[in-house]
C-alpha cells in the first residue's frame, strides 16, 4: 500500500503541487536542522543574528543527513508513486535553501519563475536550459504565513505545457512569464512537511516578514531517461508520470 491516495493524485494533476503533512521522520529532521547550523554562521540562540541576512544556500547537500530529507525514505517514496516504481535517479543531493527574516519589511506577493534558465545570479549559462522531472521542498523547523515561504501559482503547469507546445523550451528569458497566471500558494507548515511540484510550475521563496529564520531543503528529481525526452511536448502532458497518468 502506497502513502498517496487516489485523491492526492487528483489534487496533483490538477494544480501542479501536493503538500503531504509529517513525510520526514522527526529524527531526521532533528539531524539536519542541527547539521545545517551547525554550517551557517549565524548564532542558532541569538534570534538578532538572523535579521537581514537575505537568501542563501549553503553547499552541504550532498551528505547523507541532508540529502536523507529527500532520498532513501517516505519523500522519496512518494515521489515515485507520481512518476512511476524504478523511474527516477536514486542518486541527489537536498540543496538547503535559508530565507533569514526582516520583520521591518513590508508583505507584498512575490513573482515566480521556472528553474532551469539563465539569469546573471543563479549560475545557470546563457544558451542552456536545466531539466528535472519533480520538484521537493520539506521544512526542517516551522514556517507561518509571510514568513518567507516556498510559494507556487497553482495551476500554472497546464498554463506553461500549452505555451510550450506553441514556443521553443529557450524562449522563456530568465523562466519568467509574460502574462498573469492568477493568485499564488505560501506552503507553510512544521519541520518535516514536504510540498512536492511539478518541474513546469512557476515559484519562488515569499518575503520573509516574520522573525524565524525559513529553512528548507530542495530536491529536483530527474527521471532516468530525461535527457532523451526532455524536449519533448506530448498531448498528453502526463504521459511520463506513470502513477498518474
Amino acid at each position: 500500500m502506497g502513502y498517496l491516495s487516489d485523491a492526492d493524485k487528483t489534487f496533483f494533476k490538477e494544480n501542479g503541487y501536493l503538500v503531504m503533512r509529517g513525510a520526514v521522520e522527526p529524527e531526521a529532521v532533528d539531524a539536519a536542522l542541527d547539521r545545517l547550523w551547525e554550517a551557517l554562521d549565524e548564532d542558532r540562540d541569538d534570534p538578532e543574528s538572523w535579521i537581514r541576512k537575505g537568501y542563501r544556500t549553503v553547499p552541504i547537500g550532498s551528505e547523507a543527513v541532508i540529502a536523507g530529507t529527500t532520498y532513501s525514505n517516505r519523500v522519496f517514496a512518494m515521489a515515485e508513486e507520481l512518476v512511476g516504481k524504478d523511474k527516477l535517479n536514486t542518486g541527489g543531493g537536498a540543496g538547503p535553501h535559508i530565507n533569514f527574516p526582516d520583520p521591518d519589511r513590508e508583505w507584498r506577493e512575490p513573482g515566480g519563475h521556472l528553474d532551469g534558465y539563465h539569469t546573471p545570479t543563479n549560475g545557470v549559462p546563457k544558451g542552456v536550459v536545466g531539466a528535472f522531472t519533480l520538484g521537493a521542498t520539506v521544512y526542517l523547523d516551522k514556517v507561518e504565513k509571510q514568513g518567507g515561504g516556498f510559494t507556487v501559482w497553482p495551476e500554472s503547469h497546464r498554463i506553461w505545457a500549452e505555451y510550450f507546445r506553441h514556443h521553443d523550451l529557450d524562449s522563456l528569458p530568465g523562466g519568467v512569464a509574460p502574462f498573469d497566471l492568477g493568485p499564488s500558494y505560501e506552503f507553510t507548515g512544521e519541520g518535516g512537511d514536504v510540498c512536492f511540484w511539478h518541474h513546469q510550475m512557476s515559484h519562488t521563496a515569499g518575503m520573509n516578514c516574520g522573525h524565524n529564520v525559513r529553512i528548507a531543503v530542495i530536491s529536483r528529481y530527474r527521471r532516468k531517461d530525461l535527457d532523451e525526452i526532455k524536449f519533448e511536448t506530448p498531448d498528453d502532458m502526463w504521459k511520463y508520470w506513470d502513477g498518474i497518468s
